[in-house]
């Protein structure tokens, strides 16, 4: 079976054919060992400090050891130079691991030869004519590749390498194609645009999986508080709940682990409790709480009632000792804490990372634009309502805290 690259993140790489974008500067680094969540040293320092430089890793991230938010770097750094890392491996999603191919890739863009940066030769496409053959390659990335978005012709170049270099714009934003000249091929990765692809998909928000139709959905979201990718689809399905208002029922859940520390377990026993006592407090306080992860204040700024939430996250500690087996290193799910408040559930709906939508009972996939997950929802209605037919936000909200918004769909989560 042909395995396909998620194709919204091979169409938005801006490294195609194997380009480099070199440094402004002659910061080099040779990187010799392989690297994961957990790793740590001076590797990891010079990691962060190249994916810095490729755009990928938020400068306020501030990661010290190979966390989650390294993952999501190294992730988004594997996309960016899919032709070079995943299609020669066969890959169709990027695995966080800074590994032997990675490890090469980078090393040829900031890799140090003799103490200075390697030199990286850059391919200079220049111009000529093109319109018939860069409106047929739009055509095709509309109807086959561009799901969720569409895509329309920008520049368009010549060049002497026997490629029409031109820009195809989406949402105002440029990204770079390359078409033979013969009209037969255009490469992000290779793409014969003469032929159907194999298992072609055409545009649909169809979800993946069967939902049992309800007349009320249950909807439970499973999440790390600090893993940005669980930022990244809360952030999307806020609207979305409060467009749907009391016509489903909402849950906020959590995996039975996490992977940031005490901060994390912490931070998730509150959001536990807010909903379990103050629930009508909970989206307005995620609200907040995703702009930039300061929990304290947000329970200030929502006006949480303190007296009842230090007695629930007193009394579930009692109940489930999580904060003191953390500190005594029992009951770890691995390398990382437990966190049983949702045990049960966990085991019960297979759920293995962060972030886990389950509809009526259905583990489900959808993109995180609010727009796509209202869709996702609203499959669940035995007969939806009128607010299903309604357009909310169609831009996918960037991982992690924040309010950017991203071009690149992804379903990447933290943990197993």
């Amino acid at each position: 079976m042909t395995k396909k690259i998620p194709v919204l993140a091979v169409l938005f790489s801006f490294c195609l054919l194997g380009f480099a974008n070199a440094s402004s500067d002659e910061w080099c680094y040779s990187f010799k060992k392989d690297l994961r969540v957990g790793s740590r040293g001076d590797d990891v320092a010079a990691l962060r400090t190249a994916l810095i430089k490729e755009g990928v890793y938020k400068t306020d991230w501030k990661s010290t050891t190979f966390d989650s938010y390294m993952d999501v770097a190294v992730k988004d750094f594997q996309n960016k130079y899919a032709p070079d890392i995943l299609i020669p491996n066969d890959i169709t999603t990027p695995t966080g691991i800074f590994g032997k191919t990675t490890r090469a890739k980078i090393n040829s863009i900031y890799g140090c030869k003799d103490g200075v940066l390697n030199s990286k030769p850059i391919i200079e496409i220049v111009a000529t004519d093109k319109n018939a053959i860069a409106n047929k390659a739009i055509e095709y990335i509309n109807k086959y590749l561009a799901q969720g978005v569409t895509v329309s012709l920008g520049k368009i170049e010549n060049s002497t390498y026997s490629f029409y270099k031109f820009e195809a714009m989406s949402n105002g934003s440029p990204i770079t194609v390359y078409a033979l000249t013969d009209g037969s091929k255009i490469i992000f990765q290779e793409v014969d645009i003469t032929k159907e692809p194999a298992n072609a998909q055409i545009n649909t928000s169809a979800p993946a999986a069967e939902i049992k139709k309800t007349d009320k959905p249950l909807v439970d979201l499973f999440v790390m508080s600090h893993c940005p990718y669980s930022a990244q689809i809360e952030k999307g399905i806020i609207p979305t709940i409060e467009a749907l208002g009391d016509k489903i029922d909402f849950n906020l859940k959590f995996c039975s682990y996490a992977m940031h520390g005490e901060e994390e377990l912490k931070e998730q026993t509150n959001q536990y409790c807010i909903q379990k006592e103050q629930k009508d407090k909970l989206l307005p306080y995620l609200k907040c709480f995703l702009k930039e992860g300061k929990g304290e204040e947000c329970l200030n700024t929502v006006q949480i009632n303190k007296d009842k939430l230090n007695l629930c996250v007193e009394s579930t500690e009692k109940e489930f000792n999580t904060i003191s087996n953390f500190k005594n290193q029992k009951e770890y799910f691995g390398n990382f804490p437990s966190f049983n408040i949702f045990k049960a559930d966990n085991e019960k709906y297979g759920v293995q990372g962060s972030p886990t939508l389950i509809i009526n009972g259905v583990q489900v996939q959808s993109n995180r634009d609010s727009d796509s997950l209202l869709k996702t929802i609203c499959s669940a209605f035995s007969i939806a309502p009128e607010t299903c037919t309604k357009n909310i936000s169609s831009e996918t909200p960037s991982a992690g805290f924040g309010t950017g918004t991203t071009s690149v769909s992804t379903t990447n989560g933290c943990g197993n």
